[in-house]
Parts: structure tokens; sequence; C-alpha cells
């Protein structure tokens, strides 16, 4: 999703004496920058502490689970909302279509960090998939893998507002209807979150077979990823904006709903299904986020030059829980399409539509070619 590499990811090869010498986690490069950033006048910064080992292979086993059902289940939506006449006319469908590709992609990307892991664990660093990746490799790597994060995230915020629209502003819902709109919007947004990860351009470079950051640039990276990057571009203003636009779009419908009384028109209960199922995409986004943003502050905080002769042991015995709250934080990215099932009965019926076409051979237009047949017949 990924947070437990967007918090360690880029720091030095650890200090930390283990059993094998290629068992090194994540989360102990990040205690090497802590030491490293706070304990300069230390003069001995190792010490042999062995943490637990249930939480890497919690993850081990369970990433590679959400990747496989996050494909099949975006795959499906991205047919469903993009194949579907009716669907495809809904306003938020293009936002659902991009946020299915993008969620595929940081699945595809996190199962590589995890292979990535895995050999480092058994092997060591030279034998990492990234051992061989030159500077700019490197570079545009995690460029990339950070830039498709936020466009996750606020892909999300794009719908929240977007219900805010068609809920409070419904005449105006035709502005974002139209694919072009989405397009300019959704490339504004790329440009706009693509500058602000120019530094990962800048400082990340190959050390030692890793993609991470040099020791000259590790104070002022480690302020840029924790703060601007993730406490609030990933979650903290998207969190807000999307809690802000659900609060009011559920208020809105109160007063709607009490207004109208008895006489609710029926479009008015097909708004209010579609507004459920996206409301709750947004409230699964910030409850599946929160654990890691949590963690996070606790780990920045421990890291203080004041704290961190109690806090090194407290940021190694947090790292099997760091590792199970990643999984947790994966799930965001496979999990929409349960909600689609769940919340959608125009997104169920156009599915059965889906698989009954694929048994009659004609995946994408079985009806448009059973009427040519038909007419051939008939002359």
């Amino acid at each position: 999703m990924f947070l437990r590499s967007e918090i360690v990811n880029h720091t030095l090869p650890t200090i930390c004496q283990r059993r094998h010498t290629g068992n090194v986690s994540f989360k102990d490069r990040l205690l090497k920058v802590t030491l490293k950033m706070n304990w300069n006048n230390t003069s001995n910064l190792t010490f042999d502490y062995n943490p637990p080992m249930w939480g890497f292979w919690a993850k081990q086993i369970g990433t590679p689970i959400i990747t496989a059902v996050g494909l099949a289940g975006n795959t499906l939506s991205f047919l469903v909302m993009g194949c579907s006449q009716r669907l495809r006319k809904r306003s938020y469908s293009q936002f659902l279509c991009l946020l299915a590709i993008f969620d595929s992609l940081n699945l595809i990307i996190n199962e590589i960090d995890l292979i990535d892991e895995m050999i480092i664990y058994k092997s060591g660093p030279s034998y990492g998939v990234f051992s061989d990746f030159s500077d700019g490799l490197c570079k545009f790597y995690n460029f990339i893998k950070y830039v498709l994060l936020l466009l996750s995230s606020w892909l999300i915020v794009c719908l929240s507002l977007e219900r805010v629209i068609a809920v409070c502003f419904p005449f105006r819902k035709k502005l974002i209807r139209k694919r072009h709109n989405v397009v300019i919007l959704v490339s504004l947004m790329f440009v706009v979150l693509s500058l602000t990860q120019i530094f990962r351009a800048l400082f990340i470079e190959n050390v030692g077979g890793v993609c991470t950051v040099g020791r000259e640039n590790l104070s002022l990276y480690i302020y840029l990823h924790h703060y601007a990057y993730h406490l609030a571009l990933l979650f903290g203003l998207p969190c807000v904006i999307v809690l802000s636009c659900n609060l009011g779009v559920i208020y809105q419908i109160y007063v709607i709903r009490k207004e109208a009384g008895n006489d609710r028109p029926r479009s008015l209960d097909s708004t209010r299904k579609a507004t459920t199922m996206l409301l709750l995409i947004g409230f699964v986004f910030v409850v599946t986020m929160f654990p890691q943003f949590v963690c996070t502050s606790i780990i920045l905080y421990y890291s203080d030059g004041d704290r961190i002769h109690v806090g090194r042991f407290i940021l190694m015995d947090m790292r099997p829980y760091l590792e199970v709250l990643s999984v947790v934080s994966y799930s965001n990215y496979c999990i929409n399409f349960f909600i689609y099932v769940m919340c959608g009965k125009s997104f169920r019926r156009e599915l059965r539509r889906i698989f009954k076409r694929s048994r009659h051979g004609s995946f994408f237009g079985g009806t448009r070619t059973r009427t040519k047949e038909e007419v051939m017949r008939l002359q």
C-alpha cells in the first residue's frame, strides 16, 4: 500500500546484529536512521536485539493473497464499469475505472517489493531485485511508485467531491460526467502530485544494491518523506477532505429525505444507493489507513533525540505489529470490488451479464454478433 516500505524503505543498511547476515528488515533500517540522526555523540550505535518475526511471515503470507484477490477484483470492476453502457453513463464510473487501474498497479509494485524483501532476508542486499539497478532506474522506480500511491488516495478524494456535486448540486453533475473533463482533472492531479515527489528523483540512488538515499541527504529526505508525503499528502489531507465531504453528503441526504417525506421519487433512491457505495469506499480508505498513520506518528515521536533512549526498543518491539498493519492497509487496494458487489445492484446485474457473455464465447459483444447472424439468416 506499501506503508511499511514508505516508512523505512530508503534508509541505510541495518546495524542490528542478527542471526543471519541476510536477515535485514525495513524496520531495523528505520532504527538505524533514528540512531544516526539523533545519537551523533554516541560512539557505539550497535546493540544486540532480535525482534520477533511473526509479523514478517504474516505479511509474506497475507500480501500475495491480497494481491491475487485484488487484481482479479479490480479487473472485473474495470470491465463492468468500462464495458457496461448503463454504468458508463454514471458520473462516478470513470473515476472507479481509473481507481481500479491504479490500485492494481500499486498491488503489483507492492508484490515486487515483497519479493525483494524476502530475497534480502534469505540472501542479503546484494541479491535483491534492485541490486543491479542504476541510479536512474532507482530514481524512476521510486518516483513512479509513490506517485501511483498518491493517485489512488486522491482518486478517492475525487469520488467524494463527485458525490458532493451529485447530491448537493445535481444540475452541475454533467460537468464531471463528460470524459474529457475527467481526463483533464486527472491529468492536472498527476502533474501536481508528480511535482511533490521530485525530491525522490534528486536524492534516490543505488547504495550497496539497495535503492536508498545517500547519508548526506538523509535528514532532509526523511523530513520530506514522513511529514510532507506520508502524513500530509498520502493520508492527512485526503482523510480530512473525504470525511468532510462524506459528512456533508450524509447531512444533505437527511435534509432531502426529511423534506420529501413519503413522496420520495425513485431517482432519489437510486442516488442514495450509489451514494452509499461511494461513501463506504471513502470510509474504508480512512479505516484501513488510520492504524498505519498512528504508528508512523509514534515512530516520529520516539525518533526525537530526547526519547530515542527508550524509543529504540519500542520501535523494534512495534515491528511485527507494523507488518500486520501494513497488510491491513494493502486491503484498501483490493476491497472496492466487494463493496461494489455488496452495495451496487446495477453492478451485480452487469457482472452477471459479463459472465453470461463469456460462457457464450463473446465477452465484449455477444449481442451484436448474434444480431448479425440473425440478419444473415433472414437474408
